[in-house]
């Protein structure tokens, strides 16, 4: 195999490839053998027709044109090994000689990642914010914790302040909407505005109707019928010694106080490294000039629209559809939308990887094995975990992560 690469864009390339007379001949072969196991002929059994008698009955160019798949499939993927090239894209591939006896070439159009062109790293500054946790964030976490260990009694009397309701609803003004269910403690609040309102003080059993802004146009009205299924009475335990000690480790009420603390603080420790690392690489991106390609820009598109998808069923009790018709808008209208969110992601990542390149950024296989066993200890049947993952894509994925960490490391981050 020969093959010639040119430029066709920073992000493009196309690749000529010539396979020799005697390689396109096995691959003639291969063709007609793999035609043959599925021949049938009468007198002969599927797959045991001679291969002289099936060449014969088969037009030549339907052969040759097998042989070529098959030529155009191996080629490729020898020229992904022996070339290195960064491919991000399926090959559009033109066919310019083909021929049985004859060398046979073809061209394969392709996307790659482009060079980015780095600034100075030590110009990248990224100042660290100081991490407080108040009193208050404390006292919300020891309410939640409260909370989370109630008890619930059924109610006949009105729904209160603070009580446990579940209730179904349905949009009026909507043809044919479904009936969904939903629960809330009072109090807390509801993403359709008025729900809580509407629900509380009224009995199991009961039903209301009130208005809404439409999610669609703020400045008209929906209307919205509600049915209460039940309310519960919410009793909260007592904060005190006695109630920690019941919760393992702890001795006292300040004890428990203490742990939430050093807990909120490593969970802002986290989201201000987390901060500094998209701050890092947005400074970056600003600093740098390169064309994006748009496969990635369109993979990621594709991966944030699922993401929503996936969300709103869940969050908002409706299905995509029906959300598309409270936005008014097409899903494809929502995929533009994201575009810009979507190209600012795929720049963070390719001057990110220009970065582990520039740098020669490795990951030992000591480092690898001692990330994975870090990861399965979390497990308390690692050794199962184990015999299920797929060794090789962990491997790959824990090499990229340390790759990555190590880079931010070198920033700053």
């Amino acid at each position: 195999m020969k093959y010639e690469i040119k430029e066709v864009s920073k992000t493009k390339k196309k690749v000529e490839i010539e396979v020799t007379a005697e390689d396109f001949d096995k691959y003639y072969e291969q063709a007609l053998s793999e035609i043959s196991k599925d021949a049938e002929l009468p007198g002969f059994r599927k797959g045991k027709v001679p291969q002289d008698i099936i060449e014969g009955q088969i037009k030549p160019e339907a052969i040759v044109s097998e042989a070529a798949e098959i030529a155009i499939r191996e080629n490729w993927m020898k020229f992904l090994s022996e070339s290195k090239e960064e491919v991000i894209s399926q090959p559009q591939v033109e066919v310019i000689k083909i021929a049985k006896g004859n060398p046979f070439v073809f061209s394969a159009e392709f996307e790659i990642l482009p060079i980015v062109s780095l600034p100075d790293l030590k110009s990248i500054e990224v100042k660290k914010e100081e991490i407080k946790v108040e009193d208050k964030e404390v006292e919300d976490a020891l309410n939640w914790l409260q909370q989370s260990r109630a008890t619930f009694s059924e109610k006949e009397d009105e729904s209160k302040k603070g009580d446990l309701v579940e209730f179904s609803f349905s949009c009026l003004s909507i043809e044919n909407d479904p009936e969904k269910k939903d629960r809330i403690i009072l109090g807390k609040g509801h993403y359709i505005e008025g729900m809580e309102d509407a629900v509380t003080g009224m009995k199991k059993g009961e039903e209301k109707e009130f208005e809404t802004p439409d999610p669609r146009d703020k400045k008209e009205k929906v209307k919205i019928k509600v049915r209460l299924d039940s309310v519960k009475k919410m009793d909260l335990p007592e904060i005190n010694d006695e109630w920690v000690k019941g919760l393992g480790k702890f001795n006292n009420v300040e004890e428990l106080k203490e742990d939430i603390r050093k807990g909120i603080n490593e969970e802002k420790e986290i989201a201000e490294n987390q901060r500094r690392k998209e701050d890092a690489i947005k400074k970056i991106v600003g600093k740098t000039k390169f064309e994006v390609p748009q496969v990635l820009v369109k993979r990621e598109v594709d991966y944030m629209l699922n993401n929503i998808k996936e969300r709103v069923p869940n969050e908002l009790k409706i299905s995509f559809e029906e959300y598309l018709k409270q936005i008014k808008k097409t899903e494809e209208e929502v995929s533009k939308e994201l575009e810009k969110s979507a190209e600012e992601k795929v720049k963070g990542f390719l001057v990110l990887h220009q970065l582990i390149k520039d740098e020669k950024i490795e990951a030992s296989e000591e480092e690898i094995n001692q990330k994975i066993e870090e990861m399965l200890t979390q497990y308390p049947n690692k050794e199962e975990i184990r015999k299920g993952m797929d060794e090789e894509k962990v491997k790959l994925y824990i090499e990229d992560e340390i790759k990555r960490e190590k880079a931010f490391k070198l920033l700053g981050c």
